[in-house]
């Protein structure tokens, strides 16, 4: 798992109280302790597969707290390229941060919890490690936690939006602008991402954003297993160029709206079609995970329910400064987590 990064996190032996714990990085052969403290953790859904997903051959990388030969604490991210008021930088998306239930009681500076973070953030994050800016969804009691030991910043509130779909209006293409399914299969899906990515940068210039390539696009919603997206293209009528690529999980009543490849200007249209076609699949509601500035621009979309569902917590190994932190714009969707 750890190979990606130039340096290994922390190692060593640390003692909180009586007991001894090993702090290390994970490697390929800690995949079955990985997904045992996950499933203990989260509940099922981290298979082999998923592991083999996320983080085989270099994809992710992983720092653990052990005890007595048992992985008790993880902190894990993702490598991805981000850009930041138009520079790309090597980031990293943190994920998988969790602590065995029995071992949560310690949360001390000495605890489980901060010991796997600072090993992680001390060894992967930074542009000396090759991954200057990271970012993770940490629910409130943890970022306060990582805030007060000094772990993270708080970048702001992550938004749940909904839709009510049963009560929208039926909406369907329109005279200005059209939609309609893309088909992942078909040969030309990579130029049409590539394109609508295109796009999206060139108008985001200012923002922090994640990229959206052809590339991630096939790796998170179409390769993960055990989730099946669904593409939505918009445009207006005259034009062959798409304005942008809606991704939606539709699996359940309650469809998720993972992400937007395209022009902002356009998201509004985009709104209206997403909801459009989830209740044309039977769904009842239509949800978004948002960060502030996407909160802002579907305010005229007709929102039925806000609610702060995360934070946006930025380590303070990023090669940032919190007035820097303080002042970023950052355009984050659902799609931009680890988890839906």
């Amino acid at each position: 798992m750890s190979g990606a990064s130039s340096a290994a996190g922390l190692a060593g032996e640390v003692r909180i109280g009586t007991a001894l714990f090993q702090v290390r990085d994970l490697y390929a052969e800690d995949e079955e302790s990985l997904l045992r403290l996950h499933v203990n953790v989260f509940g099922p859904g981290a298979s082999p597969a998923w592991y083999q997903w996320k983080y085989a051959a270099g994809r992710g990388l992983g720092s653990g707290v052990w005890h007595a030969g048992e992985l008790i604490a993880h902190c894990g991210g993702v490598p991805r390229p981000l850009w930041h008021q138009g520079r790309r930088e090597t980031g990293i998306q943190i994920g998988d941060v969790m602590v065995a239930p029995q071992w949560r009681g310690l949360l001390s500076r000495r605890g489980p919890f901060f010991q796997v973070s600072r090993a992680f953030y001390s060894g992967h994050v930074g542009a000396q490690h090759g991954h200057a800016i990271a970012f993770g969804f940490p629910s409130e009691r943890h970022l306060r936690l990582a805030v007060t030991l000094k772990l993270l910043w708080d970048g702001g509130p992550v938004h749940a939006l909904t839709w009510d779909v049963q009560a929208a209006p039926k909406s369907r293409p329109t005279w200005d602008w059209s939609w309609h399914s893309l088909d992942a299969s078909d040969p030309r899906f990579d130029g049409w991402v590539g394109a609508a990515w295109e796009r999206m940068r060139a108008a985001t210039a200012a923002l922090t954003l994640c990229e959206r390539d052809a590339r991630y696009v096939r790796w998170r919603f179409c390769e993960r297993p055990e989730r099946r997206c669904s593409f939505l293209a918009l445009r207006r009528p005259w034009s062959r160029t798409l304005a942008g690529i809606a991704v939606l999980d539709m699996a359940s009543a309650d469809a998720q709206w993972l992400d937007w490849i395209g022009d902002p200007a356009a998201i509004v249209a985009a709104s209206r079609a997403c909801i459009a076609e989830t209740g044309r699949a039977g769904a009842r509601s239509l949800s978004a995970w948002t960060s502030p500035l996407v909160t802002q621009s579907l305010r005229n979309s007709g929102v039925a329910h806000q609610s702060v569902t995360a934070w946006l917590g930025i380590p303070r190994a990023s090669s940032l400064t919190e007035q820097e932190v303080a002042c970023m714009q950052w355009w984050l969707m659902g799609g931009d987590t680890d988890f839906l």
